[in-house]
């Protein structure tokens, strides 16, 4: 890996857009150098995650790389892509984004390196040069106060450009460095005599223990496998997400689970009742920071609460053991992430827009329409809800 010196402000800077795939591997001996020089960086915006991600997923979207050199020596790059909104028939709209889906990636950057506005003035400029090909760039899960907002924001009102920031949603996160037994005295009394009646339940059933595999690469083969098994059991299944949402879904994280496994920078976690899978979750780690990315159970556990309990018991051992700081529950608000902590990060998306009818539309639909229909929509699907509930069965077998 090619480390990253400190930049020289008096060397000329010079910027070229890749959009060949053959053109970006070149990148690979930098790029995560310039990751890790990132602020506020995660594993998802590493070369590996994103290779594998646009391998499998995004191959079909116009590729736009943007590298900045300092004497022939990249010092940041803009991995991006162009996708597009069709939310309203007739009106598409080009999204200049961060390369991957909103939903696979979390808290992307707009570029990858030391925080260096003159290399991001570079880039932009370079991205303005080309805006005949895209509408708006969009990003998400941007703290409220990013540099890089700051940024786009300032660039927007020199370009005369429309900058919308609105929230998006919370990520919340754990302290990981306390003990268990204190921690546990901090949740309420009701979930605490939740967590002993789901382990009795299961123990009811037959003995629990938990297995870890994380200390090589075909351990955690053999984690992932039983995880594929539960998910195949499990609510997520029926529902079509993660795994079941498509062959080449599972193809991607199949391929950066490996790779992470061979760096030692991931962990599956087992549940067992009786000595069958109940519940399993994977997590990546970063430095100190350890990310829970999925968890799933058999459906046929749930009255159980496998999940649940499997959650405690990762947290304790977690902080058993001190090897991280902090426990990302990434994602957006959920009451099964936050019932945990009550620490979180509030999380933006910024949208930079240039003035045409079709933003016009996009940005009138966003932040006019939508916010005014949900209210509507979901009191109407409450009242049919009530409605429903109150139909006795031998109206509704009628």
């Amino acid at each position: 890996m090619t480390s990253v010196s400190a930049p020289d402000k008096t060397a000329a800077l010079q910027c070229k857009v890749i959009t060949d795939v053959a053109e970006w591997q070149q990148l690979a001996g930098v790029w995560d150098s310039l990751l890790l020089a990132s602020p506020d960086h995660t594993p998802w915006q590493g070369f590996d995650f994103l290779n594998a991600w646009w391998t499998h997923l995004g191959g079909k979207m116009p590729l736009r790389i943007v590298v900045v050199e300092r004497n022939a020596v990249p010092c940041l790059i803009m991995p991006l892509q162009i996708s597009e909104w069709t939310g309203i028939p007739g009106f598409p709209v080009r999204l200049l984004e961060p390369v991957s889906m909103i939903m696979d990636v979390n808290r992307p950057r707009l570029a990858l390196g030391p925080f260096d506005p003159e290399a991001y003035r570079c880039a932009l400029d370079a991205i303005w040069q080309r805006k005949r090909e895209w509408d708006l760039i969009r990003l998400d899960e941007k703290p409220w106060e990013d540099p890089e907002v700051l940024l786009l924001r300032t660039f927007a009102q020199e370009h005369d450009c429309v900058l919308r920031q609105t929230f998006s949603h919370l990520v919340p996160y754990l302290d990981l460095r306390q003990t268990w037994p204190g921690f546990l005295q901090t949740k309420s009394q009701k979930m605490r005599k939740n967590l002993k009646a789901a382990r009795k339940k299961l123990e009811s059933i037959g003995p629990v223990e938990l297995r870890s595999y994380r200390s090589n690469a075909a351990e955690i083969e053999r984690g992932f496998d039983i995880f594929l098994d539960l998910h195949s059991r499990s609510w997520k299944q029926k529902r079509k997400v993660e795994h079941s949402k498509s062959p080449q879904q599972r193809a991607f994280f199949a391929q950066w689970l490996r790779t992470m496994a061979q760096r030692q920078s991931c962990c599956i976690l087992v549940l067992f009742c009786n000595g069958e899978p109940a519940a399993a979750t994977i997590a990546f780690t970063g430095g100190d920071v350890y990310y829970s990315a999925q968890i799933v159970h058999d459906a046929k556990f749930a009255a159980c609460s496998p999940g649940t309990l499997l959650e405690s018991l990762e947290f304790e051992q977690l902080m058993t053991e001190r090897r991280y700081a902090r426990y990302e529950f990434l994602g957006s608000f959920l009451n099964n992430k936050m019932r945990w902590s009550d620490t979180a990060t509030h999380s933006s998306i910024v949208l930079m827009f240039r003035r045409s009818i079709r933003t016009f539309l996009m940005d009138a639909y966003y932040h006019a329409l939508k916010p005014y229909l949900r209210p509507t929509f979901l009191k109407i699907v409450e009242r049919l809800s009530r409605k429903k509930n109150a139909t006795s069965p031998a109206q509704q077998a009628g």
